[in-house]
């Protein structure tokens, strides 16, 4: 009887632990969204398992964990990023996974503002175990509404197996614009330019 209650003694801070990521890494989401979208005073933070980077231009918000499951971890980010008022939906085109486990971008619904926020999750055993990127465009992304074809994130780092050192930090990058087409107006006769 007494091995049994010191094994469950012994449960208890490790699932304290769990539970604390699972907050930690939903709290994270919300706070990052909040610095996107409400211009809250976020910086950069690195707390344990963790840290939140700000980027500049284009004004994103990074999230990344290093530790828990990764499917509990997306459960909780996706809540964050579901409570918001903006409404956040899956994109209509797919991204590469590439090291991931899985990677999913959201637009929000508005067409006064255009929020994305991308969310890689890692493959059990491998670091981070999440990234989530924040962000907003000058225009809507058309990636949001129609299927482009499969798309590569920016940087297209690796996760490390969580023996080893530091997480690397995954940005998403918007789309660059697009290049304009050149009008008839240069092609008439006698015009220059």
């Amino acid at each position: 009887m007494r091995l049994l209650v010191l094994a469950a003694l012994l449960a208890i801070p490790a699932a304290a632990a769990h539970a604390d990521v699972v907050a930690d890494a939903r709290s994270a989401t919300a706070a990052c969204l909040s610095a996107v979208i409400d211009g809250a005073p976020v910086g950069d933070i690195e707390d344990g398992p963790i840290a939140i980077r700000r980027g500049k231009e284009p004004v994103t918000c990074t999230v990344t964990i290093s530790d828990g499951e990764p499917v509990i971890v997306r459960e909780a980010v996706m809540a964050a990023i579901s409570r918001r008022t903006e409404l956040f939906k899956p994109t209509k085109t797919r991204w590469n996974p590439e090291a991931f486990a899985a990677r999913e971008a959201f637009c929000n619904l508005s067409v006064r503002r255009h929020l994305s926020a991308v969310v890689s999750t890692g493959r059990p055993g491998m670091q981070p175990v999440a990234v989530v990127t924040v962000f907003e465009g000058d225009k809507r992304d058309p990636r949001c509404d129609r299927d482009v074809g499969l798309q590569k994130s920016a940087a297209a780092e690796a996760p490390v197996p969580a023996a080893t050192g530091a997480p690397p930090v995954q940005e998403i990058a918007p789309p660059a614009p697009k290049a304009k087409k050149k009008g008839w107006l240069p092609r008439l006769p006698g015009r220059k330019g």
